[in-house]
């Protein structure tokens, strides 16, 4: 009976640890999943964010070759515009010294075409003492500058019209010029300044955010890609205390099975014996009824039935030398 009770708290117990095992198991399956998942994801994340990060260094790096570009053109351009204004200043402040001296030679000067204006200018700044250099730029300039002016088919005398007054007059005008395409630059240089750094500024705000958030999504992914390793170790625990237990399980029913059966048999077994016993005793009391000679037999035999190993017994055995002795055929 004890036997039989444990076999079943054995069973009952087992079936409980299969349940939680499985229930674990499920469990464990659905969060590495999850993990998996989130792995997925963070890494989906994070080769965007490094694409995005490359993109905008790449999108700096061009425009910062752009901004070179544009600050070395400025600095030529605005040194050359300078040295203009700075030679015409000088060409100003002498040719009016010259004319102060002799204002009637130098009052009205014939501007009417482009050869007589240049070929007076060179005249003028022979008599001012110019140096040869400044001398060939401010030819240079007038020159250039009355080529810009003049629309193509227009009549010379057209364009120095409002230059009849003099020479000082014609620098004059071509210095404001000059002055006011070097403030056009400067302001344009400024504008050009101010975008670049201000994409510059977007760029980097944008590439620190994306740094950030792909630093988080790294930190994510490996606490998720641990927290998978953990959970596999645990599922692989459990898949073998399952594996285990159902083994177990399996043995101990088979075992309690056999020992059931065995039981069965060895209980069998003792109710035949016991009744070829009673059977044997009650041939022997009919074929030896008030034979005093036998009564120490059949107290022998009485003895016999009460005893706790009578299941060990060979009836067969008892009864053949129970018939040899008495003499009976019956038996």
């Amino acid at each position: 009976t004890e036997y039989f009770d444990w076999c079943d708290d054995m069973a009952r117990n087992a079936g409980f640890e299969i349940k939680t095992a499985e229930a674990k198991k499920e469990k464990l399956e659905s969060q590495i999943g999850e993990l998996t998942s989130s792995i997925m994801v963070s890494t989906s994340k994070i080769e965007e964010l490094a694409a995005a990060i490359a993109a905008d260094d790449a999108e700096l790096k061009d425009a910062t070759t752009v901004r070179k570009k544009e600050a070395a053109d400025f600095a030529k351009n605005e040194a050359e515009l300078m040295d203009v204004v700075e030679t015409l200043e000088r060409a100003i402040t002498i040719i009016s010294k010259e004319m102060a001296k002799n204002p009637a030679a130098l009052a009205q000067i014939d501007t009417s075409s482009n050869a007589r204006l240049v070929q007076t200018l060179g005249a003028v700044i022979d008599a001012a003492g110019f140096a040869g250099i400044d001398k060939q730029k401010l030819v240079a300039l007038v020159q250039s500058q009355n080529s810009d002016e003049q629309e193509p088919g227009a009549p010379e005398a057209a364009v120095y019209k409002s230059h009849s007054s003099g020479i000082v007059d014609v620098l004059e005008d071509m210095k404001e010029k000059a002055e006011a395409s070097l403030n056009d630059l400067r302001k344009e240089e400024t504008n050009s300044k101010h975008n670049f750094e201000m994409l510059k500024q977007s760029l980097d705000d944008q590439m620190t955010a994306d740094t950030k958030d792909m630093e988080d999504e790294k930190a994510a992914r490996a606490e998720a890609a641990e927290g998978k390793a953990t959970a596999e170790g645990d599922l692989e625990e459990t898949v073998k205390l399952l594996k285990n237990t159902k083994d177990d399980l399996a043995k101990a029913s088979a075992t309690c099975m056999q020992v059931a059966a065995d039981h069965e048999a060895t209980v069998k077994a003792r109710s035949e014996e016991l009744e070829a016993i009673a059977t044997a005793k009650q041939i022997l009391e009919e074929t030896t009824s008030g034979a005093s000679s036998e009564t120490y037999s059949m107290f022998q035999v009485a003895r016999l039935q009460n005893r706790a190993d009578l299941a060990g017994l060979e009836v067969v055995q008892m009864l053949k030398q129970l018939a040899r002795k008495h003499h009976s055929s019956a038996l």
